[in-house]
């Protein structure tokens, strides 16, 4: 008698998911029982992947781990019901530069005021709020019922999602604004030290750490045990996310504050040189580039077979996610720092004229939604709203 058996653990749209296949039989029949298995197990992972869990939610800066910064939803009513029309609006403090997330109906953000927040998303109530002493334009990342989050205190902390109490804190040498990424094990992120860090979400203790030389404003992606970032000295790391160990990295010619972004095997991400690259990950370098002849802040969004940005001379440009060529673009009339988010083929940001912009998959203007401050954090959308922050300490939720 031979009994196989598999166990696994897929982090998919942040949430952990578990399961164990077993099967027994005798040596006659061990290629039907290897045939069963892998069929289960590919069921399994496709299931997973068809159906994202947060289809509700917008757990992290991007949306999830590979920084697409879209999300699929099963209602398909929701490019009407997106209306752009305001549901609400707090006022915070004097300045909010943290990307919001959105967790089992809370939004949760750092704000220039030093606190880290948690609002209830209907009624906008205070969940709670801790003080992180300084700066936080770190945005969060929340996973298992635990947020994530970086201060200019230099510290990256973990708190209870739903009380804010403090389970612990780790410290670097300098600032954080590096937005962290997670996976079941291991929170990664970066910091004005120059390292990138690795930090069991369990214990908070160091698993590893990076030199990079410069200081890393950028945030990480992670891809099949590969952690992606840059530095201020136009580097994007590819580090091994076990060991630490560098596999590869690109230099390109300006700083890389933004998150890259990945699909189909493929690396995207934009440099203040006014570039966006594309990196073959199997091949371990940039095999196409695109200038947009101005400074890119913005981390890009891919959706339908496209990758887009904005730039702060305020156009925002669609590429063919394989070849690079134009498929179209769009002036808006300020700058844009906000970082696109798609969901259901629209494109939705923010300009630095007050204004949060959503657009078809065409590039063609649907609505435009006035706010009282610059918009330079990314919008977090969820099944029937969208969370923005803005420059004047607000959070308003649009339907």
């Amino acid at each position: 008698m031979i009994c196989i058996e598999i166990r696994a653990n897929i982090i998919s749209y942040n949430k952990n998911i578990s399961f164990t296949i077993m099967i027994k039989g005798g040596r006659s029949n061990m290629k039907k029982m290897i045939q069963t298995v892998l069929l289960q197990l590919i069921s399994l992972v496709l299931l997973t992947i068809a159906n994202p869990a947060t289809a509700s939610e917008w757990p992290m800066f991007r949306a999830n781990p590979l920084r697409t910064g879209t999300i699929e939803t099963k209602n398909a009513n929701s490019k009407v019901t997106l209306s752009g029309e305001k549901d609400w609006s707090l006022k915070i403090s004097h300045s909010i530069q943290s990307s919001p997330a959105i967790y089992e109906n809370a939004i949760i953000f750092g704000s220039d005021d030093g606190y880290i927040y948690s609002l209830d998303a209907k009624n906008k109530n205070l969940n709670w709020s801790f003080y992180a002493e300084n700066w936080v334009v770190s945005s969060p990342s929340i996973l298992d019922g635990k947020v994530f989050v970086g201060s200019y205190n230099g510290k990256m902390y973990c708190l209870d999602a739903k009380t804010g109490r403090m389970i612990w804190q780790f410290t670097t040498h300098n600032s954080i604004s590096s937005s962290p990424s997670v996976d079941d094990e291991t929170v990664y992120f970066g910091s004005h030290d120059g390292f990138v860090y690795a930090v069991n979400i369990k214990t908070g203790w160091q698993k590893w750490r990076l030199k990079t030389e410069r200081p890393v404003q950028g945030s990480p992606s992670i891809a099949n045990g590969v952690v992606y970032i840059g530095n201020n000295e136009g580097k994007l790391f590819a580090i091994d996310s076990t060991s630490g160990k560098l596999l590869w990295r690109a230099i390109v010619g300006g700083e890389i504050k933004s998150a890259p972004s990945i699909s189909d095997g493929l690396l995207y991400f934009t440099s203040q040189d006014g570039k966006l690259y594309c990196a073959k990950i199997k091949h371990q370098a940039v095999i196409w580039s695109y200038d947009s002849k101005a400074q890119i802040e913005t981390s890009p969004l891919i959706q339908n077979n496209k990758v887009i940005f904005g730039n702060i001379g305020g156009w925002v440009t669609a590429l063919d996610a394989k070849s690079g060529k134009v498929l179209w673009k769009y002036k808006a009339n300020e700058a844009v720092y906000s970082s696109p988010a798609g969901i259901n083929g629209n494109i939705i940001f923010g300009t630095n004229d007050n204004s949060l912009i959503c657009l078809d998959d065409n590039g063609k203007f649907i609505w435009s939604t006035p706010l009282d401050g610059n918009i330079t954090t990314a919008p977090a959308v969820a099944e029937n709203r969208i969370i923005v922050t803005s420059t004047d300490g607000k959070v308003t939720s649009i339907k």
